[in-house]
């Protein structure tokens, strides 16, 4: 309960200082995969989140986005703190923190694609989840227009970490987005993890959710996702896009 109640509090914090500009927020929350918009210099996005599984809840899933050109963004990704329930027992682990950049390759009104750069710090403190090391991730993200309503999108990305052996991975996800008003969209997405090592579980995911503008500078959300093998666990969580 102590942790809803400061969840709350941060959401009404966000909810009560955000600035209103021209434009709309464009998250990279929620979904698996990364969105192609760089934020725009002397811009401040703040993203939060939380989500469930059946014994895991993570929070406050904080995502900082702020624009250095009009193409480059720098990116602050901390998952926070995973609270796990095992054998009636519950206990709290810290996440890794992680840092990189996006830089827009390519725009039209078409098509749009972005690469990605990130990499890990090992400042975490659950052994099974965060590795005692840096672990670079890059990625080619992108979307494409069929109308004014719905656009498809997807990421190729691969990442490596040590974990008693160097471990190699790719993480390919492809989804498509329904604008159904100017504030309501949804989406719905599949993606997979494909470890090198068979050591190292895969996961496949049909994951989906809705959108919400409150306005031109607060997208409010909603997720579900769906494991579709043994390896992968279903999920369910809400979050907050905030720009500054």
């Amino acid at each position: 309960m102590k942790y809803f109640k400061t969840w709350v509090f941060f959401i009404f914090i966000f909810l009560s200082c955000a600035n209103t500009l021209a434009n709309t927020i464009i998250a990279d929350r929620p979904g698996f995969s990364t969105g192609t918009y760089t934020v725009q210099p002397k811009k401040l996005n703040v993203e939060l989140g939380y989500n469930y599984t059946k014994d895991t809840q993570t929070l406050p899933l904080v995502v900082l986005r702020t624009g250095i050109t009009q193409k480059l963004e720098f990116n602050v990704i901390y998952d926070g703190f995973y609270i796990k329930n095992n054998e009636q027992k519950e206990f709290t682990m810290s996440s890794d923190l992680i840092v990189g950049a996006k830089y827009r390759v390519y725009e039209s009104d078409l098509y749009n694609i972005t690469f990605m750069c990130l990499t890990s710090l090992p400042i975490g403190n659950d052994k099974n989840l965060t590795p005692k090391n840096m672990s670079p991730l890059i990625g080619i993200l992108w979307d494409y227009t069929l109308s004014e309503e719905v656009s498809l999108f997807g990421t190729i990305q691969g990442s490596t970490y040590y974990d008693n052996e160097r471990v190699y991975d790719i993480q390919p996800a492809i989804g498509t987005s329904i604008a159904h008003t100017n504030k309501f969209g949804s989406y719905i997405e599949l993606y997979s993890i494909l470890p090198s090592s068979h050591q190292q579980n895969s996961e496949l995911v049909l994951d989906g959710g809705f959108t919400y503008l409150l306005n031109n500078d607060i997208q409010i959300d909603i997720n579900i996702g769906f494991g579709l093998n043994k390896t992968s666990d279903d999920f369910i969580g809400f979050g907050i896009a905030t720009r500054f």
